[in-house]
């Protein structure tokens, strides 16, 4: 909740007082700086009043995510004024929060709240210097709202904190004492203070203290969306809220090395947790617009933060609704011609994770709430939406129970069927040819996936694999893979020994007892070339080869995983195939369509 508050900004440790006239406190929101700005400090002093001769306090620095930057607290011990300097805080507009307790050490009763907007940005390159000031029993004579006067777009949302004041003093105010208005139908304003822009037009933010019956007016004008249509939009569903958010920076960076062409727009939902990785460089979901930079830096354009759930939580990107809300107001904002999504997180193949492991791999793994999307839940996050390419920057993607399930929803699935290295797409080498020929067509351009990553100089040691495979020739793949499960079902006696050999020396990817993906195109070559088999098995096995060769539109692979030829497939052993495997299996598209699964149920 936000409570009274004030501000005394200068630069280089400056100060001054707030006056008690005037309708609002001028800057800027919450957020990241705009600039590359050095670490800051906060210079914070409190006149006790007669808070008590044993109160205490505790101050923080909270960023716009709500990540506590910094924390110190301080005893009275009789003194009437104390001071605490919170220093080398990472540059933005914050929040320093002051809780005031009856007791000593942050014991007893709790008092009041005060939270006050620290501008570090301010000073430009050079860092800022901030100074606050609160009183422990002066009552509040007015209250005023942070970033007054912004013009914000529809759909922006805007945290405002409320400024309770007497004279130059931050008042300290009871939970929940400011209530929150809009003035103007512009929008809607939560019981924090946190503004979504919805009408254009002239408005405010009213912040009231009810006790004091004071109340504070912050200006705002909604402008008209700009929504213009583009010839590419790459719509990256980045959950980086798991062990690869060390990653995730690196990536953004890579895009915005190669966003100079106005007309291939990457659009990036991306999510970091504290909770559960507090190295992350932010906390929560945010939206960005990817701007060109060639630093080390974040400079893209945040179009959101925070964004929430109905309750106020961070989104959950486990969800397939957060992908399927993402996906629609991407395409609403972002119109293009062509579209790209990308798939970022790790990746299990057609398998769910394993209960209660938050480190094992899945589809889009939030590791806030051990959440994740299932392979047989894309309808869910896709039905109704089209892209001409899906990419999968996650491991062991390119199956093809995983491709036949997504084949509705695009014309071109790029991925791997190895695990790939954590860094992940080399984005500003997969999409340097988007940049230069955005009208090239759709199939020759989905080639930047594999050379991308079989270019990459890092890579070079590592397990790549890459391929692209077009959807509209995954029906007959399928037809003819029914086939051949359905004869090595009705060949079992003659095929034991060739079918355990093949799954032993075939192309395998990340094996474990209980992940069986080998490489099709490898397993049918050793299959054949296996003098056991009867011919009907041979000749079916050779239609599979030749189906996969013609989906597979672009195919690459360094000798690391020598014997990758762009699709894999499960081939457990039945011993394998049963329980929750089977049962979750039997919930794909593919089982429903072919008969492989059947010959897993009965595979030696």
């Amino acid at each position: 909740m936000l409570f009274g508050l004030a501000i005394i900004a200068g630069c280089g440790g400056g100060g001054g007082g707030i006056g008690t006239t005037g309708g609002g406190l001028s800057g800027a929101p919450l957020g990241p700086c705009s600039v590359t700005t050095s670490p800051g400090t906060v210079l914070y002093s409190t006149t006790w009043g007669n808070s008590g001769g044993d109160a205490s306090q505790v101050i923080q620095v909270i960023d716009s995510d709500g990540f506590v930057l910094r924390s110190d607290s301080v005893n009275r011990g009789g003194v009437v004024a104390s001071n605490v300097t919170l220093s080398n805080l990472a540059a933005g507009v914050h929040q320093a929060r002051a809780l005031l307790y009856s007791g000593p050490n942050a014991t007893g009763t709790l008092l009041g709240e005060a939270r006050m907007v620290v501008d570090l940005c301010s000073a430009g390159p050079g860092g800022a210097a901030v100074n606050v000031s609160t009183h422990g029993s002066l009552p509040p004579l007015g209250v005023r709202v942070s970033a007054n006067g912004l013009s914000v777009p529809q759909e922006r949302i805007i945290q405002y904190v409320g400024t309770g004041f007497n004279g130059s003093f931050a008042t300290f105010l009871p939970t929940n004492g400011i209530t929150w208005t809009v003035n103007g139908g512009v929008g809607t304003v939560n019981a924090s203070g946190r503004f979504t822009a919805t009408t254009v037009g002239a408005g405010s933010i009213q912040a009231t203290i009810p006790s004091a019956s004071v109340t504070g007016l912050s200006s705002v004008t909604v402008t008209q969306k700009q929504i213009t249509q583009t010839k590419w939009t790459v719509l990256v569903y980045m959950n980086a809220a798991n062990d690869l958010f060390s990653f995730s920076d690196g990536d953004v960076n890579e895009m915005e090395r190669v966003a100079s062409n106005p007309n291939v727009r990457f659009v990036v939902q991306w999510k970091q947790s504290r909770d559960a990785f507090g190295g992350s460089s932010f906390d929560g979901v945010r939206r960005y617009l990817v701007k060109p930079d060639t630093t080390s830096n974040i400079q893209s354009e945040l179009v959101q933060s925070n964004v929430s759930d109905a309750f106020g939580n961070p989104l959950d990107m486990g969800s397939p609704q957060t992908l399927r809300d993402f996906i629609t107001w991407g395409k609403a904002n972002y119109p293009a011609d062509r579209y790209v999504l990308v798939l970022w997180n790790h990746g299990n193949g057609w398998r769910r994770s394993p209960d209660g492991q938050p480190t094992s791999r899945a589809f889009s793994y939030d590791d806030q709430y051990g959440t994740s999307i299932k392979t047989w839940q894309t309808d869910a996050a896709l039905s109704g939406q089209k892209f001409d390419i899906i990419a999968w920057d996650c491991s062991l993607m390119q199956m093809l129970e995983v491709a036949y399930e997504t084949k509705e929803y695009a014309d071109f699935i790029a991925g791997s069927e190895e695990s790939p290295p954590g860094e992940g797409y080399p984005y500003d080498l997969v999409f340097a040819g988007f940049r230069d020929n955005p009208d090239a067509t759709t199939r020759n351009l989905s080639k930047g996936f594999v050379d991308g990553m079989l270019n990459h100089p890092p890579y070079v040691t590592r397990k790549i694999t890459q391929s692209v495979i077009e959807t509209a020739k995954l029906p007959d793949l399928a037809a003819s893979v029914s086939t051949l499960g359905q004869q090595l079902s009705a060949n079992l006696g003659s095929v034991t020994s060739a079918v355990q050999s093949a799954r032993s020396t075939s192309q395998s990817f990340s094996p474990t007892t209980t992940r069986v993906y080998r490489d099709l195109i490898d397993l049918c070559t050793i299959l054949e070339a296996n003098s056991s088999v009867p011919l009907a098995v041979k000749t079916a096995s050779a239609d599979v080869r030749a189906k996969a060769a013609a989906a597979i539109v672009w195919e690459g692979h360094n000798a690391n995983s020598a014997n990758s030829r762009g699709v894999s497939i499960d081939f457990s052993s039945s011993a394998t195939f049963t329980g929750s495997t089977r049962s979750d299996y039997l919930q794909l598209k593919f089982a429903s369509d072919t008969l492989w699964d059947e010959f897993l149920s009965v595979a030696p």
